[in-house]
């Protein structure tokens, strides 16, 4: 303890305090303009506070996965580590606690390295409705799991609501008909744990209703759900004398046994023309494939 009260770190993290004061005092106003301007500069002391390789050196440590303090999942670089950690503790999120998750985004086209994203997890999104002293209140309907579009496989939905007061205003997000939330996964998860990504989902929309501060650098696709819409299948016919049916994607990324192969099916993918939600919904599969194969080589 002596330590961190003598490092580098103890004024980092007085400064982004500061900066996380600034920030909720804007949002509290309830004008989004303030809120943004103050968001913009949080963002950029952030910046320049990560150019300090003491402190470089101590956000890399804490999210060093041998300490498991915390969620690192497709393959983050340092830099990502460094950077959505950061911004994870302006958020006021505690690492070591399960309020979010570091994401690494992939490679561009010419192979350098996307931008990782911030993802935050139920706790983390209660923990900023807390900051503008909102405490949301959030409903699921009992899961269930049922056939999605035209390739034979089943999906959870789920519906509910999510609603709160702020500056006397009411805000509310509702799923239900055909705006189910959509969750991938399998007969056999738990029914609590889809519940638990479904109010997770919701109180995403919720809070981008209410407040535009620390809503950046999330993760762009949310990785637990989709919204569950019929698409019609994507038929992908080989060039041949006598046409043959082509694997189904779903059914490619099921079998995948490596990296590289998800990277050829995802490639494959967007070169199908697939749209909407059927786009999603792969997306989310080659997601978590990518997740098992990370596991199972641990």
């Amino acid at each position: 303890m002596a330590e961190l009260i003598t490092s580098p770190i103890s004024g980092w993290l007085s400064r982004i305090e500061s900066s996380r004061k600034e920030l909720i005092t804007a949002a509290q106003s309830g004008n989004r303009i303030a809120s943004a301007f103050a968001m913009a500069d949080a963002r950029v002391e952030l910046i320049e506070s990560l150019k300090d390789e003491a402190i470089r050196a101590r956000l890399l440590r804490m999210t060093d996965p041998a300490i498991s303090m915390v969620e690192l999942a497709n393959n983050p670089s340092d830099e990502d580590r460094i950077r959505v950690c950061a911004i994870a503790i302006l958020s006021g999120f505690c690492p070591g606690e399960e309020q979010f998750a570091i994401f690494g985004a992939g490679r561009n086209k010419d192979g350098t390295p996307k931008a990782g994203k911030l993802y935050t997890k139920e706790a983390g999104f209660r923990i900023l409705f807390a900051h503008l002293g909102i405490v949301p209140e959030v409903r699921t309907s009992h899961p269930e799991y049922t056939k999605f579009g035209t390739a034979g496989k089943s999906i959870w939905r789920v519906g509910g609501s999510a609603s709160c007061t702020h500056n006397g205003e009411e805000f509310s997000v509702e799923f239900s008909g055909d705006e189910l939330l959509g969750i991938p996964g399998y007969e056999s998860d738990n029914v609590a744990g889809i519940a638990a990504k479904a109010r997770r989902r919701m109180l995403q929309a919720l809070w981008s209703k209410v407040s535009p501060i620390l809503t950046s650098d999330q993760v762009d696709d949310d990785v637990d759900t989709v919204q569950v819409t019929e698409q019609p299948e994507v038929k992908v016919i080989q060039q041949e004398q006598k046409p043959t049916a082509a694997i189904p994607f779903t059914d490619q990324i099921e079998q995948a046994t490596k990296a590289r192969d998800l990277d050829v099916i995802a490639r494959a993918i967007k070169a199908a023309g697939i749209t909407g939600d059927e786009l999603e919904f792969l997306r989310n599969m080659v997601t978590e494939a990518r997740k098992r194969l990370e596991v199972a080589a641990t």
